[in-house]
């Protein structure tokens, strides 16, 4: 699994646990919904800085983002889990 793989699924396990849309995540970072999908799904290569900012939105360390045991648990997710949240 590549870094931006587990970055991406880092961010879609802890928006999930935060309950929380891609759209508001994207509202507390000021990123497109296009980018924050980008990754999610590992396709984005973000910055140092913006992986801050993520971490920052999502109340996480940064360091959180690169958990590898996290990312597995993220991979059992469903594809679209907005649809089981509530919007915040």
């Amino acid at each position: 699994m590549s870094s931006r793989e587990v970055v991406g699924l880092n961010v879609k396990w802890h928006r999930y646990q935060k309950k929380i849309t891609q759209e508001v995540l994207a509202e507390k970072t000021n990123f497109k919904i296009s980018y924050v999908s980008l990754i999610e799904r590992g396709e984005a290569n973000p910055t140092c800085n913006n992986i801050d900012i993520i971490a920052n939105a999502l109340n996480v360390d940064p360091c959180d983002l690169f958990n590898k045991q996290t990312a597995m648990q993220a991979k059992k997710l469903p594809l679209r889990v907005d649809q089981y949240m509530t919007q915040k």
